[in-house]
């Protein structure tokens, strides 16, 4: 009883909690230097490696990467080496509305429904 009650609080809080999120747009990346294009596979009932990851450096040392299929941007990374701090954050336009939210970089991300 305590696990469906969990489970009820859990389904109605979790669009709550989407809803304050903050969103992103993609960045610019005309002022960035273009390093490489690589395919990776983000979609399992997809053969083969169907996103392209397009690599950029900016001024500072910051690597952002582009995620896209079919020439659309589904998501973006941004990296950086600079000092002590090392970070890795990922965003996902997880709608298709161009507006991207931050997410958890340890899970093995897919293509959201809308890209298909």
């Amino acid at each position: 009883m305590y696990r469906a009650i969990f489970l009820v609080l859990v389904l109605v809080a979790a669009p709550l909690a989407a809803v304050g999120q903050q969103v992103f747009r993609a960045p610019d990346v005309k002022s960035l230097k273009h390093l490489t294009t690589r395919h990776s596979d983000h979609a399992r009932d997809i053969p083969g490696d169907e996103t392209t990851m397009d690599y950029y450096i900016g001024q500072n040392g910051e690597i952002i990467t582009v995620y896209s299929f079919r020439g659309r941007t589904i998501a973006f990374s941004a990296h950086s080496n600079a000092g002590d701090q090392q970070s890795y954050r990922l965003f996902m336009d997880l709608r298709g509305d161009g507006l991207f939210q931050q997410v958890n970089v340890g899970f093995d991300w897919q293509l959201p429904p809308w890209a298909r």
